[in-house]
């Protein structure tokens, strides 16, 4: 399963759980090492963050003949929102949604690509051409996330959905939760085989391992969630279940897998390990 998945899956993935609290910058040998134990070899992780860093998902510097690598406003917005996938339960609705609009001019594509590709993650239901609905109160966090130079083209207002049709049957139109179940009790499936493969001790390498795939069978999933509240989700919502075991594991497989990560910082002599910020 973890070489079928897209390199990037594994760079955003490596900023969440470990770039995130080693100062937010990574060398490009270090994903290269690290990620050479996940079965990705080097040509494939430099092309990856050269295409990420053409995109305008990633922004680098030199530091001699070390070349650091940071994540852009547009992708921290997404591994937020991935990261609330696991650690974040539903919460109680106040009956409001966020609706939000862009427009951006042609020269604007690739602002306007990330974005959209946030606003999946979000789980936003596009209602039109720029036209963006969820039931959070997410506009803020996705206004902090697109570029400064075209904030302004992105509007978000909260507000009531007015008119006869009930919401269990507009989130219906919108968003195809039956679907969603079933991937959800399979993917809760494999992560309790992850669960009763390891135990609460495993070796560095193999809890940095285990934490990509908890992470990946689980968004694989939980990406497509558009992560409504509590309110409009059917009774024993099965990805309450999941969501709740792959915490778990992640918690489980994380110390290990910061002490790799350490170790390889080491070992291509970038800089000492420094003390965790979380």
């Amino acid at each position: 399963m973890l070489l079928d998945a897209p390199v990037s899956n594994f760079v955003y993935s490596s900023f969440s759980f470990f770039g995130s609290v080693r100062g937010g910058e990574l060398p490009g040998r270090w994903f290269v090492t690290a990620l050479a134990e996940v079965g990705c070899d080097e040509p494939a992780v430099r092309q990856t963050l050269y295409r990420m860093e053409r995109s305008g998902e990633l922004l680098s510097r030199r530091e001699g003949r070390e070349k650091l690598y940071r994540v852009t406003g547009y992708a921290q917005g997404e591994i937020t929102a991935g990261t609330g996938k696991i650690f974040d339960p539903p919460a109680p609705w106040d009956g409001h949604w966020t609706l939000l609009h862009a427009r951006f001019e042609k020269a604007e594509r690739m602002h306007r690509e990330r974005l959209q590709v946030l606003l999946q993650v979000e789980g936003f239901a596009n209602l039109g051409p720029g036209l963006y609905i969820h039931p959070r109160p997410r506009g803020e966090r996705v206004l902090a996330a697109v570029d400064p130079a075209v904030r302004e083209r992105v509007i978000a207002l909260r507000g009531e959905r007015v008119g006869e049709e009930p919401d269990t049957r507009f989130i219906a139109r919108h968003w195809d939760l039956p679907a969603l179940a079933c991937r959800y009790r399979d993917a809760l499936g494999e992560l309790d085989r992850i669960a009763r493969e390891t135990g609460r001790r495993c070796a560095e390498v193999e809890a940095f391992r285990r934490r990509f795939e908890v992470v990946l069978r689980f968004l694989r999933v939980a990406w497509d969630d558009p992560d409504l509240p509590a309110d409009l989700l059917p009774p024993d919502w099965a990805g309450t279940a999941a969501r709740e075991r792959a915490e778990e594991l992640y918690r489980r497989f994380l110390p290990g897998a910061l002490r790799f990560g350490d170790r390889v910082l080491a070992d291509i002599g970038h800089a000492s390990p420094v003390a965790l910020r979380r």
